[in-house]
């Protein structure tokens, strides 16, 4: 019955990063969302703490969804926005040639990935860029923030204690 700590740990990290994402019930989240880019949690936020958020972020991507409405803190390739999958997984060899891996989905947009990429393309890396720029012109921006949406939500932005079970048994697997 005892808890492993590290696994603990990552849960209650991954809690917080949900709470950013759900920044509108948390006025911590609104302050955080002042100092950071919640994309990729880098900004002004500086310590062993930011550190630890940011290397579980792709864990926490990895269990959500995102809802666009400005794009400005969804990640372009790395959060799960466009269908079910995280674009640089779908389109992995465009994602090998670009040097703006970090660009948000309201940048990626605005830019039309102008001078995203390195200069030559290989023929699938090119195909995939036409299939990008066709999500890119079916997507729309609005008002308002992006909602992240997890099947560990429990409401009021927390989320279930179930993901601690399921890291558990993900860890039992990997041994």
């Amino acid at each position: 019955g005892i808890k492993d700590f590290g696994t603990q740990n990552i849960c209650l990290l991954l809690k917080l990063i949900h709470r950013l994402d759900c920044s509108e019930i948390s006025a911590w989240g609104l302050w955080v969302r002042q100092h950071t880019n919640l994309a990729t949690l880098k900004g002004d936020l500086q310590g062993n703490h930011w550190d630890l958020l940011r290397s579980i972020l792709p864990l926490y991507q990895a269990q959500t969804t995102v809802s666009i409405k400005d794009g400005s803190a969804t990640s372009f390739w790395s959060d799960v926005w466009h269908m079910d999958e995280a674009l640089a997984d779908r389109f992995s060899a465009i994602f090998s040639h670009c040097v703006h891996k970090e660009d948000s989905v309201r940048e990626a947009l605005v830019s039309d990935l102008a001078d995203a990429f390195v200069p030559r393309l290989s023929n699938q890396a090119a195909a995939e860029l036409q299939e990008i720029r066709c999500i890119i012109t079916q997507t729309t921006l609005s008002q308002g923030n992006d909602q992240w949406k997890s099947p560990f939500d429990c409401g009021r932005g927390k989320l279930d204690s179930a993901i601690y079970r399921l890291l558990k048994v993900r860890q039992h697997a990997a041994d």
